[in-house]
């Protein structure tokens, strides 16, 4: 199996060596647009798994992701302390445009996995430039939020992660739905009350700053919340995982990107999941769509974007590829 990374700055680079660590890609290619960074990168990746792993890591160029099963999407503008994901849609939304066509067209048959902020409108925006088909674009995002809830939750009860049931679905951002109503700790269901719920969602949607002031950028949480869903993604087994995924009508949502549960294998999203939730975490779900609908409509005025007029077959290579 072969993925490609498109931006290989701090947080592809921790990727890179995450998968590569893994030991079941045949081969991970590192592209950016710092051609010496990506050897530098895929050097010190090579030297770092080389008595565990043997897959074989190396820079490459666009045309070197043809037959990629998977690319990932990582390049673009990173947060600064004080800054909400949101907040970098005008850096990164032409740069996504952009290299979601000419990933699509060096690799036409590959899922893209996108994981540049803001995730959940860039994926919008990815799907609608590519051509790609929606069960073949998803962002990465919800199953991060997912992790780092059950560890919150993990700190209260005194268990471990593991011990832990809980999803989060919506924006990866301010706009993230917990589902309360569907935790459990060590198999028992857990009841709480509008304070508790009120001050984990606050925390949770705090860990990324916090994160980002005390040493300049998340990195290792997206790399094995990356990780894990590359192997659900490629796995034989149907796994539900929380990821980005354009809605077609479920939950009421209608071509936007939000994180909701998705059903995965063999490289590709199967369905999406309508799970039962209570009132009020349906109305934040659909409040949350509506926000990132205006989000994704200011980015197709920017871009001159229609949302979903692209189709592969009108395509053309980009101009030096």
């Amino acid at each position: 199996m072969k993925v490609g990374i498109v931006g290989v700055g701090k947080l592809g680079g921790e990727i890179a060596f995450a998968l590569a660590r893994d030991g079941i890609w045949d081969e991970l290619v590192l592209v950016d647009v710092v051609e010496e960074l990506a050897w530098a990168q895929a050097e010190d990746i090579r030297t770092g798994i080389a008595e565990r792993s043997d897959t074989v890591v190396r820079p490459g160029k666009m045309a070197d992701l043809v037959d990629a099963n998977i690319v990932l999407l990582v390049a673009g503008k990173g947060r600064s302390p004080g800054m909400t994901r949101l907040d970098l849609l005008h850096a990164n939304a032409p740069l996504a445009r952009d290299l979601s066509r000419q990933i699509v067209a060096a690799a036409p048959k590959t899922t893209l996995v996108v994981l540049t902020n803001p995730v959940d409108v860039i994926t919008t925006i990815a799907w609608s430039a590519s051509g790609l088909p929606r069960e073949r674009v998803l962002g990465s995002g919800g199953l991060l939020d997912s992790v780092r809830l059950r560890c919150l939750l993990a700190d209260r009860f005194g268990v471990h992660p593991s011990e832990v049931e809980a999803v989060v679905l919506g924006e990866h951002g301010e706009r993230a739905v917990p589902l309360f109503s569907g935790v459990k700790v060590r198999g028992r269901p857990v009841t709480f009350s509008s304070e508790e719920r009120a001050k984990f969602l606050e925390e949770l949607k705090g860990i990324s700053a916090k994160v980002i002031a005390g040493k300049g950028g998340t990195a290792f949480g997206p790399a094995g919340a990356t990780a894990s869903l590359l192997h659900a993604l490629m796995s034989r087994t149907l796994s539900t995982v929380p990821a980005s995924v354009v809605l077609q009508g479920e939950y009421g949502i209608q071509d936007i990107a939000l994180s909701v549960p998705v059903v995965v294998s063999n490289g590709s999203i199967l369905r999406v999941e309508e799970w039962e939730m209570n009132e009020e975490e349906r109305q934040i779900l659909q409040a949350a769509a509506h926000d990132l609908e205006e989000f994704a409509a200011d980015a197709s005025v920017l871009l001159g974007l229609a949302v979903r007029h692209t189709t592969l077959d009108k395509l053309a290579p980009p101009a030096g590829h």
